[in-house]
């Protein structure tokens, strides 16, 4: 498995259920904590982050902080399986423009990763150095309806930079049940990228606490480099 291949797994895996970041936020001096786990199967590879975790915290109704921490298990081949820290991430995400009224919202979300454990580097289970992604948000909502879109760069320092895009559609299914559907890509010069479709939801078990998932897979890119399966269950405890 390639460097970059495997960078794009191991940030993928510090997200929750849904991959396409959305405009809505904790809210002013409220917690979301996301626990979960996470496996990405290949052709002759696997990924699993167990757990993965993340927390937010609402500085304002309008600007809340992120850090995220998987332990990753990965295998390739007949090898044996090697484990450690995944790469961290900490982020900011700021709601810069928010029009309920007209049901939309504008926000930015730069995250930076880096890998806390050279043991891990070296064993090939978290990215050597570390890289920052710069994207856009875009919120749309109507009714119990609401359409989402992220599109950033991402700066790597030991590697190609890339590009990030992502579509997400969310409904209210059910009274205790909200489905979603999700499109990402990505892609580094001189690759023809990867672009995930998943479907997921999450199902509210209180009035702190839902329970997520979702399952997906890579429908374009390089064949050998495609994700075959992408998995995620998890609880989200918002306090």
């Amino acid at each position: 498995m390639g460097t970059l291949f495997l960078r794009v797994l191991l940030l993928g895996a510090v997200l929750p259920a849904a991959a396409t970041e959305d405009t809505d936020m904790v809210g002013a001096g409220r917690w979301e904590i996301n626990l979960g786990a996470a496996q990405e199967l290949h052709a002759g590879s696997r990924e699993r982050a167990l757990p993965a975790i993340d927390v937010s915290h609402g500085l304002s109704d309008h600007l809340q902080l992120l850090l995220a921490q998987p332990f990753i298990n990965a295998s390739q081949g007949g090898e044996s399986a090697k484990s450690g820290l995944g790469a961290a991430t900490a982020g900011v995400k700021w709601r810069w423009l928010d029009a309920p009224e007209a049901g939309y919202a504008l926000g930015w979300y730069p995250r930076f990763t880096w890998t806390p454990s050279g043991t891990s580097a070296a064993r090939g289970v978290a990215p050597q150095g570390h890289s920052l992604l710069l994207p856009l948000l875009a919120g749309f909502r109507s009714g119990d309806a609401g359409l989402f879109a992220e599109v950033g760069r991402n700066l790597v320092q030991r590697g190609p930079d890339e590009w990030r895009a992502g579509v997400k559609v969310m409904r209210q299914c059910l009274p205790q049940l909200e489905c979603r559907i999700e499109l990402d890509h990505s892609r580094a010069a001189g690759t023809r990228g990867q672009t995930l479709l998943s479907a997921g939801g999450k199902w509210s078990l209180g009035a702190d606490l839902l329970l997520q998932a979702s399952a997906g897979r890579d429908i374009a890119g390089e064949r050998e480099a495609r994700r075959r399966l992408v998995l995620y269950l998890g609880v989200q405890l918002q306090r």
